[in-house]
This record gives structure tokens, sequence and C-alpha cells, in this order.
């Protein structure tokens, strides 16, 4: 039905979410009407919604790419979001450097548009945080500017960017620039975490000399029917976090991957891997309290559950989320390489 496609139009342009009166405004029609659209849609898997405070941020469970345009010139970002979201992207704004970093830290986009001079902290700093974080390096950017010098471009090349293009620019060109870099990057990226996915990364372990490790993300799927979909990949997130700065922190030459299974692949270093894995599950345990806030009354750590509703007798338990460690051997780490060449059709 056209309402039902005039939501989710709207809600695919804003990946972080929209009130009921955001839709309503932004669609013409009352709360009321965009109430009973949502619910009808919601039960049909099309959207869903995460509590905030007393109200609820809706979104489409349609996959999108999300794009972060960090330009702190309004009508430039108004203009990209034209541009780009007539190809069905979910634009995400950020109008300065320091609510560029933590847009990405909640949204981890799939790109970022990203303007070299903005208040608060510049395009070049921001590149070069995010490059210098396992979680964000392998995130295309492309550096906006007014200028043409070629020192700007080898300061951008020095920071990490990707691409360059000089303001202004045609839409037909930024729509091509986009493309290419999001069709290179959507196989090789876990779309959670940014991790490298387990295919494209076995090469760089396989020549590691240190020792591997399998960590493994249990119950995920209770978590989920507790919380939702936008919670459990906030969770994924911050666990992702939690294992990649403890690997890094003790292990100088530590290599983080992540496949579609939420097992996570390490190489550590011989002489610190024990160290490293030791603190990634006592951050993992001290984390889970902050997963569970909503319920962290009803846990029950020694059994590992967590208790939902008020009466003891319809009380559901749910089995708490879990990271178990297996420390690999090579073999298993061969067997996984020929199954991934299997998987490629022999590549």
């Amino acid at each position: 039905m056209e309402a039902e496609k005039t939501l989710l139009d709207h809600l695919l342009l804003h990946p972080q979410g929209a009130s009921i009166s955001d839709i309503a405004i932004a669609s013409g029609h009352t709360r009321a009407t965009v109430a009973k659209y949502l619910e009808r849609m919601k039960a049909q898997g099309k959207v869903e919604y995460r509590d905030v405070g007393k109200s609820k941020l809706w979104t489409s469970s349609q996959s999108h790419k999300k794009i972060l345009v960090a330009e702190d010139d309004a009508p430039i970002r108004r203009l990209i979001s034209v541009i780009l979201g007539k190809e069905n992207y979910g634009i995400i704004e950020a109008a300065d450097g320091e609510e560029a970093l933590e847009k990405v830290s909640e949204e981890m986009p799939d790109l970022i548009l990203l303007d070299v001079m903005m208040p608060k902290m510049n395009g070049y700093e921001v590149c070069d945080r995010l490059k210098k974080n396992a979680l964000t390096r392998k995130i295309p950017i492309i550096m906006l500017t007014a200028k043409r010098e070629m020192t700007d471009k080898v300061h951008g090349v020095k920071a990490g960017a990707d691409d360059y293009m000089t303001k202004p620019f045609e839409p037909a060109e930024l729509r091509v620039r986009v493309k290419a870099f999001l069709d290179k990057e959507v196989k090789e990226r876990h779309p959670i975490t940014n991790l490298p996915r387990i295919p494209y990364a076995l090469p760089l372990l396989q020549k590691g000399h240190g020792e591997m490790y399998l960590l493994s993300l249990q119950n995920l799927d209770q978590y989920k029917r507790l919380y939702g979909h936008a919670k459990t990949n906030e969770a994924v997130r911050l666990i992702a976090q939690i294992i990649v700065h403890c690997a890094e922190r003790i292990s100088a030459k530590g290599v983080v991957v992540h496949d579609e299974g939420n097992n996570f692949l390490l190489s550590l270093q011989k002489d610190s891997a024990e160290a490293a894995i030791k603190e990634i599950q006592e951050e993992f345990d001290s984390t889970l309290l902050f997963l569970y806030e909503k319920h962290y009354e009803s846990l029950d750590l020694k059994r590992k559950l967590v208790f939902v509703g008020e009466e003891s007798a319809r009380q559901e338990k749910y089995l708490l989320l879990d990271l178990s460690v297996r420390k690999l051997q090579k073999e298993d780490v061969a067997t996984m390489a020929a199954l991934t060449r299997a998987l490629q059709g022999g590549r």
C-alpha cells in the first residue's frame, strides 16, 4: 500500500530511528494512522522499534547501506542526502568532527563522506582516528573539500582516506564513487561489527606465528527475543569492541575477524595470548549487567539465567549471553581454509 511505502521510505532515510510524531509530520498522516500502520507492519516483520525513555524509535527491518555525511554546512548535507537518498541508502548526519566519531560508534556506517574543514575536530583527525581503530579502519572514507591543492590530497592520503572529491561535485559522480566502494566492501566486512570476515582474513591469519582462538557468542537468539534486533546488534558491537581492544592492548600484533555465526577468530602472540583471553573473559563477564540493565535485578549469574515477569509462576527464563573459548590447532585452521576455498568455488 502507498501509505506503508511512504512510512518505509522515511525509515530507510533515518536508520537511527524515528518517532511516530516525526513520521506523521513527514508523511502527512495523523499519529493514530501512523501508529496503526506501524503495528501492522511490525507483525509482518517489516519494521521494529526500541524503547527510548517513554517513547519508541521505529526503524526499518529492511537491509540497507548506511552512509554517514559529516559536513558542517547544512545545505550541503541536505543536498547529499537528496542525491544518495534516491539510491535507497540510509543517511546519517553529523555537523562536526566530534559528532562524526559519535555517530560512527553508534551506527557503524558502511561508508563515510567526510568534510575536511569542520569545527571541534577536522576531517583529517577524524579519518586518522577511525583508520587506527580495528573496528572502523575498513570503513571507506571519501574526503570532501572546497580546495583543489595537491597538499590537501596528500594530507588525506596520510590520514588514511580512501578517496577524495572536490566541492562542488556532480551528483552522478558522487553516486558512482559511493556505489563502487559499497559494492567492493560488502563481502569483506561483517555488517554489524565492521570486522573482516573469515574468508578474507584467513591468508593473514595463516601467515601469523602466534596462537589461534575461536570465541563463540552463545544464546544470542534468546537475547534477541528479549530485546529485539537493534539492541542485539548493539550488544554484538560492544562485545566485538571488548575483544578487539583487549587483543590489541595486550597482544600488539593481534588479529580479530568475525563470521556470520557470531564467532570471533583471534590470532594472538604466544607470550601474551593467555593474558589477552583472560582479560577478554573478565571484561565480558563484567559487561553482562550493562547488557541486561532492564532486568539486572532478575539475573541469576550462577545458573546463567535471567527471569522476566512479575509473578514467579508466570516468569519466563532466558539463557544469558555467554562467550565460549577454544584454542585452535594448526589442523583446525587448515580445515577452515579448505572449507573457505570450497565455499568460494575453489578460488
